[in-house]
C-alpha cells in the first residue's frame, strides 16, 4: 500500500497539534509504520496511519494520524462529519479492515447498555477541551476518544472497562461500550467508546465549591463524601472478586511486597528530598522521620490482596451526576509504562490518591487568599466512614486497625513524594502544598 501523506510536511504539522507532546524536543524524521484507507460516502476516502516520530534525542514516540489528502499535504479529517461517522462506525459494526502490516478490529460488546438504538444519520460533534486526545459526542448517548499518542501493549482504560462492563455489577462509571485495535508490528488500541454522561460536575470543582462555602463543610456535602467513600469500596469489591481472568484474580500480600514497596518508597524519598532541598531546606531535619515512615510498611504482618486500582484516584477523577458519583479514566498515571499501570497493588493506594485530594482542595482556597478552615478533617474522615462500611470484612483490606494505618500512611506518603516531584516540574508555585504536607508526616501517629 502507498500512503498519501507528505511525510515532509509531518514536522510542522505535528508540531501545530494540541495532542502532540513532543513539542519541546528537535524532531529528526518521522516515518509511517502502519495505514489505512477507509471509504467516505461520494467517493471520497481518508487515511488511518500510525507515525513513529523520531527525535535528535530521546525515545521515539507514536501517534494516530486520521489525514485527508490535501495541497497543502497534511489535512486533519476528524475535521470533516462524514470521517467521524465513518471512524465510530468501524468499531459499532465490529469491522475489521486489512491495513499495510496487519489490521484494524472494531469491537463493540453485547451488554444491556451496547444495544442502544442510534439515529441516522449520526449526529457527532468534537469536544474542544482535551489536550492529549480527540473526544467525539455521538447522539449526545456515546463519547468516543481517539487515542493520539500510542503504546504497545492492552490499554488499562480498555482492558479495565472491559471487565467492569462484562465481568462485574459496577455501573458507577461511563460504561465501556466498545474499541478500536490495530494488530500487528503497530498493535495498539486506537479509541474506546464510553456511555456519554450529560450534565456532570467535575468532582474537584464541585469539592472546591463546596469548600469555599464556609470554614466548615455542612453535614449534606459530608453525607456525600461518604457516598464517595462507598462508591470507591464497590469499585475495589468488583476488582476483588473472583475470576478466571488472570488479569484480574486477587493475589495474597506477601512479606517481599511490602518489602519492595517500602524500598521503592525510601528511594524515592532520597531522590525527592535532593530535588526540594534547595527550595526548601528545612525537609532535611525532616528525613529520618520520613524514612522510619516508609520502613515501617516493611515491618508490618502480610493482610490484605493485591488487586487491580484504579492507580491515579483523586478528585479530578470522579464525576458528580444526578446525585451520585461516578469514578472514571483507567488508564492510571501518566508517566509509567503500562506493564507498570497493570500492576496489582493495595487498594489503599486508590484510598490515599482520594485522601490528598482533600488536602489540595484545602491548599488551594489558602492559596486564593482565604482563611484555614475545618474542612480536611471530617471531609477525610466522611471518606473513609463510607469506604469502610462497604469493605468492612473483605479480603483485599488488612484484617486490623494498626496495619490498615500503618499502609495507609505509607501510600499517604509515596503520593506526597511524587506530587513534590511533580509540581516542581510543572507548577513551582503549588509545591509547598506537598512539603508542609511532608513536614506535618513525622509527627502524625
Amino acid at each position: 500500500m502507498t500512503t498519501p501523506i507528505d511525510l515532509t510536511k509531518l514536522p510542522d504539522y505535528l508540531r501545530n497539534q494540541r495532542w502532540f507532546a513532543g513539542k519541546a524536543w528537535p524532531i529528526k524524521s518521522v516515518s509511517v509504520v502502519d495505514h489505512v484507507s477507509l471509504d467516505l460516502p461520494g467517493g471520497r476516502a481518508f487515511t488511518l496511519a500510525v507515525v513513529e516520530v523520531h527525535y535528535e534525542l530521546g525515545h521515539p514516540t507514536r501517534y494516530l494520524l486520521p489525514v485527508l489528502a490535501s495541497d497543502e499535504g497534511v489535512q486533519d479529517a476528524f475535521e470533516d462529519v462524514e470521517v467521524l461517522r465513518a471512524f465510530f462506525q468501524l468499531i459499532r459494526e465490529k469491522r475489521e479492515v486489512p491495513s499495510a502490516s496487519g489490521k484494524l478490529v472494531g469491537e463493540w460488546l453485547d451488554t444491556p447498555e451496547g444495544l442502544m438504538a442510534l439515529p441516522s444519520p449520526l449526529p457527532v460533534r468534537r469536544l474542544q477541551v482535551e489536550q492529549s486526545n480527540t473526544s467525539v459526542v455521538v447522539a449526545e448517548k456515546v463519547i468516543l476518544k481517539v487515542i493520539r499518542k500510542l503504546e504497545a501493549g492492552i490499554n488499562p482504560e480498555y482492558e479495565v472497562g472491559r471487565y467492569l462492563a462484562t465481568k462485574t455489577s459496577f455501573r458507577a462509571t461511563p460504561t465501556l461500550l466498545g474499541a478500536l485495535q490495530s494488530e500487528g508490528p503497530a498493535g495498539a488500541t486506537l479509541a474506546v467508546v464510553h456511555r456519554y454522561v450529560p450534565n456532570v460536575a467535575d468532582g474537584w470543582r464541585y469539592t472546591l465549591d463546596h469548600f469555599r462555602r464556609a470554614p466548615r463543610l455542612t453535614q449534606e456535602f459530608l453525607g456525600e463524601l461518604r457516598g464517595l467513600g462507598q462508591r470507591l469500596g464497590e469499585l475495589h469489591r468488583a476488582f476483588g472478586s473472583s475470576t478466571d481472568d488472570p488479569a484480574f484474580s486477587p493475589e495474597p500480600i506477601q512479606t517481599e511486597d511490602l518489602q519492595r514497596w517500602s524500598a521503592s518508597m525510601v528511594g524515592e524519598l532520597g531522590v525527592t528530598l535532593n530535588e526540594a532541598l534547595r527550595q526548601f531546606p528545612d525537609l532535611e531535619g525532616k528525613r529520618e522521620g520520613l524514612i522510619e515512615h516508609a520502613k515501617r510498611l516493611a515491618h508490618v504482618s502480610p493482610s490484605g490482596q493485591k488487586i487491580r486500582i484504579h492507580g491515579d484516584l483523586h478528585l479530578g477523577q470522579v464525576l458528580r451526576a444526578e446525585g451520585d458519583w461516578l469514578i472514571f479514566d483507567f488508564e492510571g498515571e501518566p508517566g509509567r509504562s503500562f506493564t507498570q499501570r497493570r500492576e496489582k497493588y493495595s487498594p489503599l493506594r486508590d484510598v490515599a490518591g482520594m485522601l490528598r485530594s482533600f488536602d489540595y482542595a484545602e491548599a488551594t482556597l489558602q492559596l486564593e487568599g482565604q482563611a484555614a478552615g475545618e474542612r480536611v478533617g471530617p471531609a477525610r474522615q466522611a471518606f473513609l466512614d463510607g469506604y469502610r462500611t462497604v469493605t468492612r470484612g473483605a479480603a483485599f483490606l488488612p484484617q486490623d486497625d494498626a496495619t490498615f494505618n500503618t499502609m495507609l500512611d505509607a501510600f499517604e506518603l509515596e503520593k506526597m513524594l511524587y506530587e513534590v516531584r511533580y509540581e516542581l516540574q510543572n507548577r513551582p508555585d503549588w509545591v509547598r502544598i506537598p512539603v508542609q504536607a511532608l513536614s506535618k508526616m513525622e509527627v502524625r501517629k
